[in-house]
């Protein structure tokens, strides 16, 4: 059991060593999928040398002297250096020069360098999501070792994490954008914001008889969201009730003319006034918006005051008549 473990090890360890496994944190030098990178030779190189390189432990370049023998004579620049085009992730790996001069005699351990081949991060995008807590997520589309940055109406913040949370109060008008980045690129989403909250449109009551004792109003709204409060007002301003609907009984609401207020935290509107039309009384209770009962009031006054004066004036004739 000992030994298995210890031959586990072994193989770990040439692995990390040969740059098989092992995170990108290991790597030297990143590029991106497509570009082109040279490997430079820290070594001042003579015509005489021989030149080869590795990534790896694969020989991919070998020149002796001026002539090419693996590998093709543009794969090198003037001075030596590799010259890496249109990289692929396969490309990634220890490059290591090796340099012999014409006697035979190594130039020595030359610095290598480690080449981590990356894609370039796609244009996020992010979603929102409304929940049933008055909060608002927003999720950012992101890579594998990716990192994430957020913004708030072009303010970084400190989350780091993929989903981003808000209560819906403290950010209707905010617009929220994520980037993410690698070692190679970075790329920002457009703007969201929330719109768990709808902007309301002015509402209408509808009407609904049952028989002709009771009435219920309706308050109807184009754009309804869970957020949006309703509450009912009659013609004098005063609240009568809350919710989507309104009953009343008919003969206590002849002629009241009722306004519905819908509202959230970003809008509100009141409707045009509703009055029932189930229950029609035979004797009108107004007339040209006014009650029937001022008219008949000021009928009755009117009536007394010609009842007063015709007698006031028969009693002035009769006294002249006897004088």
């Amino acid at each position: 059991m000992a030994f298995s473990s210890i031959i586990i090890a072994v193989l770990l360890l040439c692995l990390l060593a040969s740059g098989s496994i092992g995170p990108q944190a290991d790597c030297d030098v990143y590029a991106a999928t497509g570009s082109n990178f040279t490997v430079r030779l820290q070594h001042v190189l003579k015509d005489s040398d021989s030149l080869r390189w590795f990534q790896d432990e694969n020989q991919i370049f070998y020149r002796r002297s001026k002539q090419v023998i693996r590998g093709k004579n543009y794969d090198v620049d003037s001075t030596g250096s590799l010259k890496l085009t249109q990289l692929t992730k396969d490309k990634s790996g220890r490059y290591t020069p090796q340099v012999h001069r014409a006697d035979g005699t190594s130039a020595g351990d030359l610095p290598s360098v480690r080449l981590c081949v990356l894609d370039r991060v796609q244009k996020p995008n992010v979603t929102m999501t409304c929940t049933d807590k008055g909060h608002v997520n927003f999720t950012c589309s992101v890579g594998q070792n990716e990192k994430i940055t957020w913004f708030m109406d072009d303010e970084a913040l400190e989350e780091k994490e993929k989903t981003l949370t808000r209560e819906i109060k403290d950010v209707l008008k905010a617009r929220f954008s994520c980037n993410v980045s690698n070692s190679v690129s970075s790329e920002i989403s457009l703007p969201v914001q929330q719109n768990c909250y709808a902007t309301l449109q002015k509402p209408h009551v509808t009407v609904n008889c049952t028989g002709d004792s009771e009435v219920t109003f309706t308050c109807a709204v184009s754009q309804k969201d869970n957020y949006v409060e309703f509450k009912w007002f009659n013609k004098e301003n005063k609240q009568q009730e809350s919710g989507e609907t309104l009953t009343k009984k008919t003969k206590d609401v002849v002629n009241t003319r009722f306004f519905c207020n819908v509202s959230n935290p970003i809008s509100y509107h009141i409707s045009d006034p509703a009055v029932q039309n189930c229950f029609k009384p035979s004797f009108p209770t107004e007339l040209l918006g006014i009650s029937i009962w001022v008219f008949i009031g000021g009928g009755a006054g009117l009536l007394i005051l010609v009842i007063v004066t015709a007698t006031v004036c028969c009693v002035r004739a009769r006294r002249k008549r006897r004088i």
